[in-house]
């Protein structure tokens, strides 16, 4: 009886494979091409991410000046994100992806240029160029599927975004040693600023080689010619009701964000005395669990509304969070925060998914800015409250503060849209 049980269940979930694999199969080729995209721009900011800021230590900077890098980029990326959605209405998603990547170029300055105010230009040039490709990318994925395969890719896209920015993570913490020792040069804590120039720069070509795939991709036809008067102008939204009420909880999450996520890696170092190598290990564990889990969410929309899945996930982020605050020790403080970041973040795109399904082709860039402005000033504002909060050793205010703006967004969420599934007001190309 057993024997039959767990046979029925292996069969069962073999069905659900390869229905689940299948999906992958029809994705189209653009698709394809912007998932090869995915994997280089992946790598190359996983690299970046991980060396970069400790590169500007190791070159003489203060915590304090990378942290106002942070904080400009943040405001900055939330100020020009609703005109690079505009941009990207007017010129269509594939050329706005490839202006963004372009931003890569601009890096080259973060490493060549070493003054103070060259640095922070660089960085908000960066962050500026950079939103309009963040920007296009959603939009791009719906006009390039169909509703079949749409959850499916947006979770997919993620989830190998998210794998491949673990890969390069691990990759780039070898890698400034690995130079500086082939060249003779210093190593460790102590070492040459050399090994860390060339890996970022490494980490910039593989970015700028994303660029390849796209310039394949065949640009979709715009469904109806949009002059840039009108567009700021907003005479594009149609949609007005539904993008605010996405904006509401957007800018909430964004809100309780700022309190935690900048600063979560100081807090492992300074409440539980975590190492630079646990913080990093921390970090990739938690990027893992979350790409599997974001693998999982287009089974769930089978059963529920991507509403719904949603805020579910979000409710049951919240008493880790808590627990991570209250932890009396680093495993039980890292077990939870990484349960809690997959559980957060694992419905994203099931989330943007509804959005961009919600309005209409017009309007879709201009809401994917909205959403990254409602999301981006509120965080870099509680960034720097919290930063004051954890200098005087208060390490659980921002965590309960953190839980409430969660929780406030994800109730007006669930009153918005408890009974809603996306109504687009007309197909995209590939809709029909």
């Amino acid at each position: 009886m057993l024997g039959n049980l767990c046979g029925e269940k292996a069969l069962q979930l073999g069905s659900g494979l390869n229905r689940y694999f299948q999906h992958f199969r029809m994705f189209s080729r653009s698709s394809q091409l912007f998932l090869v995209a995915t994997v280089f721009q992946g790598l190359g900011s996983g690299i970046w991410a991980v060396i970069f800021y400790y590169y500007l230590l190791q070159v003489g900077f203060q915590t304090s000046f990378v942290g106002n890098m942070f904080t400009a980029s943040a405001i900055a990326t939330g100020l020009i994100a609703l005109l690079a959605g505009l941009l990207c209405e007017r010129i269509g998603p594939k050329r706005a992806i490839l202006i963004g990547l372009t931003a890569n170029l601009v890096n080259l300055g973060q490493i060549l240029v070493l003054q103070p105010a060259s640095l922070l230009i660089a960085s908000l040039g960066s962050g500026l160029i950079g939103t309009i490709s963040s920007v296009a990318s959603a939009p791009f994925m719906v006009e390039n599927s169909s509703p079949e395969e749409r959850t499916y890719l947006f979770s997919f896209q993620s989830a190998l975004g998210i794998a491949m920015a673990v890969a390069g993570s691990i990759i780039g913490g070898f890698m400034p040693d690995l130079f500086d020792a082939k060249l003779g040069l210093p190593t460790g804590l102590n070492g040459s600023p050399v090994g860390y120039r060339i890996s970022l720069a490494i980490s910039i070509a593989l970015s700028l080689a994303a660029v390849f795939p796209i310039l394949f991709v065949k640009q979709s036809k715009r469904l109806e010619g949009q002059r840039m008067t009108d567009l700021l102008n907003l005479r594009n939204i149609k949609s007005s009701k539904t993008i605010i009420k996405f904006m509401i909880p957007t800018a909430l999450i964004g809100l309780g964000a700022g309190f935690v996520i900048p600063l979560v890696n100081p807090f492992f170092k300074n409440r539980h005395g975590a190492t630079q190598e646990q913080v990093g290990i921390i970090s990739s564990l938690g990027n893992i669990t979350l790409g599997l889990a974001i693998l999982v969410t287009p089974v769930m929309s089978k059963r529920l509304s991507k509403a719904r899945i949603v805020v579910l996930c979000e409710y049951l982020s919240m008493p880790f969070i808590m627990l991570t605050s209250f932890s009396p020790n680093l495993t039980w403080a890292s077990g939870s925060y990484i349960v809690r970041t997959a559980l957060m973040n694992m419905a994203g795109p099931i989330g943007t998914t509804f959005q961009m399904e919600s309005v209409t082709p017009v309007e879709r860039a201009t809401t994917s800015g909205l959403m990254i402005m409602s999301d981006n000033i509120p965080r870099a504002v509680t960034a720097s409250i919290s930063g004051a909060m954890m200098t005087n050793s208060d390490y659980f205010s921002p965590f309960l503060y953190m839980t409430v703006a969660y929780f406030i967004a994800s109730t007006f969420y669930f009153v918005f849209f408890r009974n809603a599934e996306a109504k687009p007001a007309k197909p995209s190309l590939r809709d029909s």
